[in-house]
């Protein structure tokens, strides 16, 4: 299967189903006779630019980016604030955010969307995000409003 392909197949199979980790991804695609590799998978979410949004049933499971644009914004208020934002600490214009494991590209977009103007950078890796701000004032208004 070319990879134009199992992208679409990935983007069909998370929109019908809910898929939690990059092993149950694997799994599935291989029940439909696709052969990857843990590897491909890992690359294919990346090109897909695959989120993670609460699931239905508890935890996290993948979905396309734009398909949740509207449920995004609300996440950072209210799950995602409440659950997943574990720990918020400021110094000079940077914030430093530690989450839950795998929530920190969904905060990242609603910070983008929500904080776009105030933000110089945002670094993320599975578990922290560090914001940097052009000054200080606006460092302090987002680590306000986030600690609400």
């Amino acid at each position: 299967m070319r990879r134009e392909e199992r992208l679409d197949f990935i983007s069909k199979l998370i929109t019908a189903k809910e898929v939690q980790t990059q092993d149950e991804l694997v799994q599935e695609l291989l029940e439909n006779d696709i052969d990857v590799t843990q590897a491909t998978v890992s690359r294919d979410i990346k090109s897909l630019a695959l989120i993670k949004i609460p699931g239905s049933q508890g935890g996290y499971r993948y979905a396309l980016p734009h398909q949740h644009d509207e449920e995004q914004k609300d996440l950072l208020h209210k799950e995602l604030a409440n659950e997943a934002i574990l720990e918020l600490k400021m110094h000079e214009n940077m914030i430093s955010i530690t989450a839950k494991p795998g929530t920190t590209s969904v905060i990242k977009k609603s910070l983008i969307n929500r904080y776009s103007k105030k933000i110089f950078s945002i670094m993320t890796d599975d578990d922290s995000i560090l914001i940097i701000c052009e000054t200080r004032r606006q460092a302090n208004t987002i680590y306000d409003e986030l600690s609400l």
